[in-house]
């Protein structure tokens, strides 16, 4: 009787969480410059389509350290000026959802690169600014420079807090600093997410929302952006999130709306104050890589873990 109890009371919850769901501002949404996968075909959805001044192209974004070939379609400048129109259009049978302000959720995780797979928690508070994921067994990223590289191999905090992004490795109380904003809960509908249809994951239909695009931040060569997310079908509920690089997915459990109280995200940072810098070539402080979100060993920059 108790578990029948308990499964109904999580239905309600579960609709009521389905009727508080907020979508972006109604309106035609497109693909901005660098988006790939884009398609300008009068049948295909307008938020498939470049937005006003781009054209879609054919592309290759070449193999590289971290990434097969992938021929493509890309937004690109164009020379002549055409505008969007909805006549004749067919417009996106969806529109994304604004995620909740504030959230939690257990968490398991799956490393594409290598086969890895970990659990964890994942909290979220729009007005702390903030985002905490926990990884264990095993780190997913690869930060730590001067231990080397299977240094790397240990539970880690991964916190964005009013505008820094943290790597904290509490087993040997070191923390990585870089300078990377947390998400903020209409990040779907500023990035014109383009709707690419259901997915079933796990035994639940999920809307799948795309936002890929080309990038040479690091000027060692071009790659292929991935930021997408799964969420249940026709809600803000998370389902998955599958991020940078092609290389592994985060799923969520047990999903909570509510504040989060703020010292779940100082307290994993002020231990390990101050953090060290991602280290440049004028920098004698080498305990953490130049760029954040490293994730293969493959792309470990020296020929050994050490790099000595």
């Amino acid at each position: 009787m108790k578990s029948t109890i308990k499964y109904l009371l999580t239905i309600c919850i579960l609709i009521k969480q389905v009727e508080n769901t907020v979508l972006c501002p109604s309106k035609l949404r497109c693909m901005d410059e660098t988006r790939l996968n884009c398609n300008n075909s009068l049948s295909a959805p307008t938020d498939f389509h470049c937005c006003d001044g781009l054209q879609c192209v054919a592309a290759i974004i070449p193999a590289t350290d971290t990434q097969d070939q992938l021929n493509t379609t890309i937004c690109i400048t164009s020379s002549s000026k055409q505008h969007q129109t909805a006549n004749n259009k067919t417009t996106s049978p969806k529109t994304p959802p604004i995620m909740a302000s504030s959230w939690s959720a257990a968490t398991t995780y799956y490393n594409m690169s290598n086969g890895d797979t970990g659990w964890g928690y994942f909290w979220y508070d729009a007005s702390h600014q903030a985002i905490r994921t926990d990884f264990y067994p095993i780190c997913p990223f690869l930060q730590l420079y001067e231990a080397g590289v299977d240094a790397n191999y240990i539970p880690c905090s991964v916190l964005f807090y009013e505008g820094q992004n943290y790597y904290v490795y509490p087993s040997v109380q070191t923390c990585c600093n870089y300078t990377f904003p947390a998400w903020q809960p209409d990040w779907l509908c500023q990035s014109n997410a383009t709707f690419n249809g259901t997915i079933l994951i796990d035994g639940q239909m999920t809307d799948f929302w795309t936002i890929e695009w080309f990038s040479n931040f690091t000027g060692e060569g071009s790659v292929r952006n991935i930021r997408n997310m799964y969420t249940q079908v026709d809600s803000r509920i998370p389902i998955r999130f599958r991020e940078d690089l092609d290389t592994g997915y985060l799923d969520f459990h047990d999903y909570v709306e509510g504040p989060i109280d703020q010292t779940i995200f100082t307290s994993v940072i002020n231990a390990y104050t101050p953090c060290h810098q991602g280290h440049d070539s004028e920098s004698t402080d080498k305990t953490c890589t130049r760029y954040n979100s490293q994730t293969l060993r493959r792309s470990w920059p020296c020929d050994n873990p050490t790099c000595s």
